[in-house]
């Protein structure tokens, strides 16, 4: 299965990283880095492990008590498009 990201999907990981870097230390960044892979290699084989968010198509994984990351499959269930990172105590759509 084919994982892809969106721009946007670059811009808030890369954004969530960049508050790790101000407000906490490199084992942080780390930890979070690695339940991302974690993540996404569970998505990659079991596409509809996450339950579906309030917009159809997309499915919410919470990461952590701090993060979630919102996805789709595509291509019937041949791609997972990273969609969004978002902060759980944020106001979002998800």
């Amino acid at each position: 299965m084919q994982v892809s990201w969106t721009p946007l999907a670059i811009e808030s990981y890369e954004n969530i990283i960049d508050q790790l870097i101000v407000d906490w230390n490199i084992d942080i960044i780390e930890r979070f880095e690695n339940q991302v892979e974690y993540l996404i290699d569970r998505i990659e084989n079991h596409n509809h492990i996450c339950p579906k968010s309030n917009i159809d198509n997309l499915h919410k994984c919470i990461i952590n008590k701090q993060s979630s990351l919102i996805y789709r499959v595509k291509n019937n269930n041949c791609t997972i498009e990273i969609i969004l990172f978002v902060f759980n105590k944020s106001e979002h759509i998800f």
